[in-house]
C-alpha cells in the first residue's frame, strides 16, 4: 500500500503545485482497499478523481462501489 499512499500524496501535492499523478496506481490501490474493507471518506474523493481522469466504465464502477462502502461504514458507525 505504500505505492498507493505515495500516489495519494502526489495527488494532494498536484492539487497544490500541479505535479503529475499515476491514476492507474491509485485505481489499483483503491481496489485493494475496497477488497480489504479499509475504505475511508477521503477515498471517495480520490475515487471520483480517478474515475473522471481515467474515464473507463471500470473506474466509474469502482467509484460507485467505494462510495457505497463508505456510506455503509458511516451508517455502521452511527448505529454503534
Amino acid at each position: 500500500m505504500s505505492e498507493y499512499n505515495d500516489q495519494v500524496e502526489a495527488l494532494m501535492a498536484q492539487q497544490a503545485k500541479g505535479k503529475g499523478t499515476n491514476y492507474r496506481v491509485l485505481e489499483s490501490g483503491l481496489r485493494q482497499k475496497l477488497k480489504d474493507g479499509t475504505i475511508q471518506q477521503q477515498d471517495v474523493a480520490i475515487a471520483l478523481r480517478v474515475a473522471s481522469e481515467i474515464g473507463s466504465l471500470r473506474s466509474r464502477v469502482l467509484y460507485a462501489n467505494i462510495k457505497r462502502a463508505a456510506q455503509q461504514e458511516h451508517e455502521t458507525q452511527q448505529t454503534e
